[in-house]
């Protein structure tokens, strides 16, 4: 009977659009990550909720 083949680890980033990719390997590439890493600081990135100015503060412009 023959082994059974190891078979990779699924990839912990989802599909990605064409631009992504593009923008994760520039963004790899300049700041030495890998290129999984830096797509999912991107991802990150454009998944927090917009900074707004507590009741006391002047919004900044």
């Amino acid at each position: 009977m023959a082994k059974k083949k190891h078979r990779r680890p699924a990839s912990t980033v989802s599909a990605a659009s064409e631009a992504e990719i593009l923008e994760a390997a520039y963004f790899a590439r300049k700041c030495g990550l890998t290129r999984e890493e830096a797509l999912q600081m991107i991802r990150e990135a454009h998944n927090l909720p917009a900074a707004r100015a507590t009741e006391g503060e002047k919004r900044k412009h």
